[in-house]
Parts: C-alpha cells; structure tokens; sequence
C-alpha cells in the first residue's frame, strides 16, 4: 500500500540509520534546561524525525490518493471546543484573551471540518496540533498532532478506512526496521504484534455493555478498570487494556455504543437506545509491560437533527449559545449525516515503539507548568 516512491526514500533513510553505532541512538533523559541541546546532538531524535517524517507522508498518501479526501489548513482558535466542559468531556479547554474577546486554543478539527462538506466534497482531513489544558502524564500532552477527517456518511462507512489507515502506519513502522531496532523499547514484540495487523481482515468490534460483563466476570472488583458516575459508565485505560488481555486480541478492538452523557454531545443517539450512542473507540493492546496500550482512535456519527442536539446540550448542562452555528448546519436542506475520526499521533508511536510515556515521541513536548524553550 506505500506508493513505490516513499518506499525508495524510507529505505534509503534507514539504511542511512543503519551505518550510524547503536550507542548513538540512547533516548536522552527529559531535561527542559537541556533539551533544545540533545535536539541537535541525539541521534535518538534524528531516528524519530525521520520515522514521523514518513509517518505524515503516508498519512497524505492515503487520505489524498487512496480515500480522494481533500487536505485543510484550519485556524488555530475557536468560540467553540469540540469537548466543551461538561459530563461529556474528556479534555480542558484551553482559553486565552486575544484583542478584547475571549476564545480558546483549537482541540481538534472537527468543526471546522463539517461546514466544508458537501455534494462536490465528501471527504476532508488534515495533520494538524491540537491543544488540551488538562494535566499532563503518560498519555497526555498538552499539545500534541491529531490526524483526522470528516465524511459524509456513517461510522459504518467510516470504520474501514480507519483500519486501513492503521494498517499503512503499521507497514509504514515496518518498513524501517533499523530505526525499530534503534529506538523501539521492544523490537521483537514491535515487529511481531506491527505485522500481525498489517496481514489482519478486521479488527473485532464489542460493545461498551459486553465489555463491562467481561471485566466484571473474569475480575470480580471492577472498579479500577470502569469508572461509574451519575452520568454513565466508561472504561478506563486500565479497564482497555485488560479487555484486549481477556480478548487475546491480536489486533486492535473497536469499543462501541457508549453511555450516552460520558461522550461529546454532538455524537449520534443509537436507533432503539436513546442512552447509547454511534461512536467507537479503537483501542491497543500494550506491546509489554506498561508500555503504552488502551485508545488511540476516536469515532463517532454525528448528531443530524437539531432536536437531538438541544436535548444532549441540555443533558450535559452546556449553552447552546456558542453552538446555534453548527446546529444550523442541520437545517440546511443541502445537509447531509457525518462521521469522523482522530487517530492521536504521538499515540501511535508510543505505542508502536512500546514507550511508556507519550513525551518519549514528541519533538517539543509541551507539558502544563513546564517551561521550555522555544
């Protein structure tokens, strides 16, 4: 699936790897006092350029060439976050003063996505920085890349070409082997666990409510693996991973139909069951021990009815206000159903490179409290 001229360029890079001494290649200890100096010196960092280098080319590769999706440049400030303050959120907006108004850093394309589609343009997706004002830690950075895309269509249409999608990344990691073997935690399992996705049909699906049984029969006290609140239920990344452990999945598993006040408010209510909603989280197995493992991908369709949409704000606690724009997207009578995705890129990378800590892959690691220059 990589196009025969980035699989030149990605082979003659790695053997460029390849000549360089493996000593050369030892992650460097996070120091903010230090770090723009390892920058220039680490050959860990030249590695992890080169390897997020091609994973970006074969991203525009497929969404452009594969998928026929159109690359957006969107803006970097919004009146309206994606995952607003509410039971539905799972980030913290970040707001910032600009001139005399208020407004916040963007924390994912979507809206500016859905405007933009339409009868002559199905398919849009970019490679853009995301900003999240929640503490970091191991999974969280404060500012880190998502990849995504809007289609016209349902998450049904959707889901396979998000495995196809994970599957060119897996091909794409494999197809350096010398920077695997230089900077994975874990070469041997990186490259087993890479290609067994890679040659896989499907990835199993399984819904939130059957996930919960299984953790709760095989465990019994299932409370640090599932989080229970007034609003619903959900698992935690603990709970992901030792679903996957259960599943004996050998690929990723799609984590489907969620408690519907624990997701954002634009997602889909189920036909039949108000309380669920269509969405799916794409989860992964850690490649050993407390390496990286749990969601990746998020997914979901979107609301299409503006009564929908009133009663989900309105069960989060969330103004309107801000969003009459996007719920006037559905009273067109040109609108049509959508369904997106976010795949967290230094995510991917943590995980495929069996880190523990998503900081190990970023280039400028962004982190709350943190100063850093630049």
């Amino acid at each position: 699936m990589i196009p025969k001229g980035i699989k030149t360029n990605i082979k003659k890079d790695d053997v460029k790897i390849s000549k360089i001494k493996n000593s050369s290649f030892i992650q460097p200890k996070f120091n903010p006092a230090t770090y723009c100096k390892q920058l220039q010196i680490s050959r860990y960092y030249y590695a992890l350029i080169t390897l997020r280098h091609y994973i970006k080319a074969v991203s525009d590769f497929y969404f452009s060439s594969i998928l026929g999706a159109k690359n957006v440049d969107l803006f970097m400030m919004t009146n309206s976050v994606s995952s607003p303050i509410g039971p539905g959120s799972d980030s913290e907006p970040i707001r910032i003063k600009f001139g005399k108004l208020y407004t916040y850093l963007v924390d994912s394309s979507q809206f500016g996505f859905e405007p933009l589609l339409s009868e002559k343009m199905n398919k849009v997706y970019c490679y853009l920085p995301s900003m999240r004002g929640e503490n970091p830690d191991n999974r969280h950075l404060n500012q880190f890349f998502h990849c995504e895309m809007e289609i016209i269509g349902t998450l049904n249409d959707l889901m396979p070409m998000i495995e196809n999608y994970v599957k060119i990344l897996c091909e794409t990691v494999l197809a350096m082997p010398h920077i695997v073997e230089r900077i994975s935690d874990n070469p041997k399992r990186t490259n087993l666990v890479l290609r067994s996705i890679v040659n896989a049909k499907k990835f199993p699906v399984i819904t939130l409510d059957k996930a919960i049984e299984l953790l709760t029969e095989t465990k019994g006290d299932k409370k640090k693996f599932v989080k229970i609140s007034k609003n619903g239920r959900s698992i935690t990344t603990k709970g992901e991973i030792e679903l996957l452990k259960i599943l004996r999945a050998e690929t990723p598993v799609w984590l489907t139909q969620f408690d519907r006040d624990t997701v954002p408010f634009y997602q889909k209510p189920l036909a039949g069951n108000k309380k669920k909603t269509i969405n799916a989280d794409l989860i992964f197995s850690s490649l050993i021990s407390n390496s990286f493992g749990g969601e990746i991908v998020g997914s979901g369709q979107r609301q299409n009815t503006p009564k929908e949409m009133y009663e989900s704000l309105r069960r989060q606690g969330i103004n309107s206000k801000n969003y009459e724009w996007y719920i006037n997207i559905r009273r067109s009578n040109k609108y049509k159903t959508t369904s997106g995705f976010g795949l967290g890129v230094e995510r991917f990378i943590s995980w495929a490179l069996a880190k523990e800590n998503i900081s190990d892959v970023a280039l400028y690691p962004r982190l709350k409290n943190v100063k850093m220059y630049p």
